[in-house]
């Protein structure tokens, strides 16, 4: 299957099925159209619910509807904030399945980082995680985050580049504490199992963004 980093939080995943995580647009540098089966958006701020530049079959809006079965989606509610919400609202973590590989994006995750972690998400091969800080959970928060869920694969994501407008921290911050192996990958790759046993970060080519 393949992966496709569309810059900030988004995501294209094409195998068996297609999907497009947190399309956006104002934040800098232009969202590149996409056509796929699903559309899934972690919460309606205007860098995450650019629906209108994605042509999908059926679009999700943390709300389970029927056709999902076929991902196997699991719709986790959690905050923006560390104040349950009273900041920035709810966050919907999206933990799917495409060609028999378990994948799980964080959206923008914003909460006090707890082992409780490990049971709301459980075990995934792929994980999707802000790392930026600000509006989300920081580095040191995604590290605690992939130290209690132990993913195959960890790629950071809502970071600053060279083209954001949005004020958060560079990945550069994230990499200076990050402790484990870091495979640079292009903007599009593809994946398959089985997988590695340890824990690698995933870091795409952010280069154009």
């Amino acid at each position: 299957m393949k992966i496709k980093y569309l810059g900030h939080s988004a995501f294209c995943l094409s195998g068996n099925y297609s999907v497009c995580i947190d399309p956006f647009d104002k934040i800098g540098f232009d969202f590149e159209t996409q056509t796929v089966d699903f559309c899934l958006c972690s919460h309606k701020h205007f860098d995450h619910n650019a629906t209108h530049l994605v042509n999908s079959t059926l679009t999700v809006f943390g709300e389970y509807k029927k056709g999902l079965e076929k991902i196997s989606l699991e719709i986790i509610k959690s905050y923006h904030d560390t104040e349950f919400g009273a900041k920035r609202g709810e966050n919907s973590l999206y933990k799917f399945v495409i060609d028999d590989i378990t994948f799980c994006h964080l959206g923008d995750f914003g909460e006090v980082v707890n082992t409780e972690i490990k049971n709301r998400i459980g075990k995934v091969d792929v994980l999707f995680l802000p790392v930026g800080g600000r509006y989300t959970i920081d580095e040191i928060g995604a590290l605690k985050v992939i130290e209690y869920v132990k993913p195959k694969i960890a790629i950071p994501m809502h970071y600053k580049t060279a083209k954001s407008n949005i004020d958060i921290k560079p990945i550069s911050e994230f990499l200076k504490i990050n402790p484990y192996k870091v495979v640079n990958v292009p903007t599009e790759f593809e994946l398959e199992k089985p997988m590695n046993e340890e824990t690698l970060i995933y870091l795409p080519d952010s280069s154009n963004y």
